[in-house]
């Protein structure tokens, strides 16, 4: 379904903030309908990541999902699937094979909340990760979960 003209000056909107804080590192997939929003990322030890936004079909109504987009899906530091171990490392939904991040709880979103915000906490959960694959720690020690109310 394409997007109401509501949604695409909010679009625009979000463009501009994302382009302005993260300059060519922004990439917008189809943008006219199912869109997607990839934004690379570089961790302070300058690993490389790439963060990928699903937009729904009513944002900015609804959460959007955001993975980490890899050639794999994560691992932990002794080498299993860090989705085996979701709550301790917050993990949400696999999304096409990629590891999915929980970074608001969707009973939480509101329509003022951005595409920016969304970005800097996958950027937050990144750091963490790399906390993880340093010190063995889940990444549950380095965040602070979002309270259900």
């Amino acid at each position: 379904m394409p997007w109401s003209q509501a949604q695409k000056q909010r679009l625009g909107y979000e463009k501009t903030v994302l382009e302005n804080y993260f300059r060519d590192r922004v990439t917008w997939i189809s943008p006219r309908d199912q869109t997607k929003v990839e934004v690379r990322a570089t961790c302070t030890n300058n690993r490389q990541y790439t963060l990928r936004i699903y937009l729904p079909s009513d944002f900015p109504n609804s959460c959007p999902k955001m993975v980490v987009k890899a050639s794999s899906r994560l691992r932990a530091r002794n080498g299993d699937l860090l989705e085996q171990y979701p709550g301790d490392n917050h993990i949400g939904q696999t999304v096409e094979g990629y590891t999915g991040i929980c970074h608001f709880r969707p009973n939480r979103w509101r329509s003022e909340n951005t595409l920016y915000q969304v970005t800097m906490k996958g950027l937050i959960w990144l750091e963490a990760y790399e906390a993880h694959l340093r010190t063995g720690q889940p990444l549950s020690q380095f965040l602070v979960t979002m309270p259900d109310r």
